[in-house]
């Protein structure tokens, strides 16, 4: 069976009930207030005239503020919400990973919760009863099969949500960002799922706000802004009209609170050098809405250390590829380490952060696989060179 999404001039309107402001002295006014002053009934378009289409092998980023209308265009396409105006056609079976934990019910089993949350996904009872056991393997819930939900923690119900619904492929995927769940252990299992679900997909329509997810998944991208479709084309040129978007909306100071530099940073480390006890950082980094972090911070042995140097520089080569506004996203770092000499003593639980400022400082930049290497070889010669002597 082929697979497509047609979206031809979607609108959704939706009511909404304000309640004007008013003031109370004391409980027995707010109550006669709220008796006999209900609130008023009024209606907000969320998306307005949306149009485009995919086809097999589309992998679609859908970019925009929080609040432009990623998630709601997302409900609209899975048939959560019926558009006021407008239709949309998805053909092949298609699976929505918006809600993991939709279907489930506390009072009834791990295993009785498969078939419920199945049946919310639209599986029949057939295909749920021989997927019960490789779900519960997957999620490594075996020996709560018997056990009601309710008594689980939230970490294991939601390796459940995830073991349930990747356990099918399907043609179509929306997802509103990554899925991740569980611990460091799980997430590895739940990465190579997830790459393996959307590899096998015949099209995959993904929200997120990381540009380097996005750049590494989507060949295409639609930008919304106030629930309207303001672009659509390339990856690159959807991530490029994003970031002029906030760029332009930070000149004129009208950016939504929290979408500032506090946003979540992404990046590499491409060099890393110990010279006379100071660790020398090279590579880039940049944050959600295309801005480069104010600050880069280092964590050797548990202890988080500041730079007692750093310089941004520019970078043309992650700009064309990230579609970026702003150009000086590469960064040269030096941290004072008196007591390391070597790239050899670097603990290996060596982490890199970059953020709004040290305290904010959360976001973890990759090491690049020759720094990994590098790291291997240095700490193996001087493993050699010990034992030898």
């Amino acid at each position: 069976m082929t697979a497509s999404i047609l979206v031809d001039q979607v609108s959704l309107t939706v009511p909404i009930y304000v309640q004007r402001e008013r003031k109370a002295s004391g409980w027995v006014q707010t109550l006669l207030g709220a008796a006999f002053d209900p609130p008023k009934r009024e209606t907000t378009r969320l998306l307005e005239s949306i149009s485009f289409e995919a086809r097999e092998g589309d992998r679609i980023a859908i970019l925009g503020r929080n609040g432009a209308g990623k998630s709601t265009l997302l409900r609209v396409l899975n048939g959560v919400y019926a558009p006021t105006a407008g239709r949309v056609e998805v053909t092949g079976t298609c699976q929505a990973l918006l809600n993991i934990s939709l279907g489930f019910n506390g009072e009834a089993t791990v295993r009785e919760n498969i078939l419920l949350r199945g049946t919310a996904m639209g599986l029949s009872s057939a295909q749920l009863r021989a997927q019960i056991e490789p779900i519960l393997d997957f999620s490594g819930l075996h020996d709560k099969s018997n056990h009601r939900l309710r008594t689980l923690s939230s970490g294991q119900k939601m390796r459940l949500g995830f073991a349930i619904s990747t356990a099918f492929q399907h043609d179509v995927i929306l997802m509103d960002e990554w899925v991740g769940a569980g611990d460091a252990a799980f997430m590895a299992k739940a990465t190579e799922r997830m790459r393996d679900r959307v590899g096998g997909s015949k099209i995959v329509v993904l929200a997120s706000h990381s540009a380097g997810l996005l750049r590494g998944i989507c060949n295409r991208g639609i930008l919304l802004e106030q629930g309207r479709l303001v672009f659509a084309g390339d990856i690159v040129s959807s991530l490029r009209a994003y970031h002029e978007l906030l760029a332009r909306l930070r000149e004129e100071e009208s950016a939504l609170p929290g979408e500032g530099r506090a946003a979540s940073t992404y990046g590499f480390v491409e060099q890393l050098v110990v010279q006379r006890g100071v660790a020398h950082l090279q590579g880039w980094c940049v944050t959600q809405d295309g801005m480069p972090p104010e600050v880069v911070v280092m964590s050797v042995e548990g202890e988080r250390l500041e730079p007692i140097a750093m310089e941004r520089y520019e970078r043309p080569d992650v700009v064309r590829h990230l579609g970026l506004k702003r150009t000086d996203v590469g960064f040269r770092a030096q941290f004072a380490l008196p007591h390391v000499h070597s790239l050899a003593e670097l603990d290996t639980d060596l982490q890199v952060y970059g953020g709004a400022s040290p305290a904010q400082a959360t976001s973890v930049l990759r090491l690049a696989p020759a720094v990994v290497a590098m790291m291997h070889e240095t700490r193996h010669a001087a493993a050699t060179g010990a034992a030898a002597s």
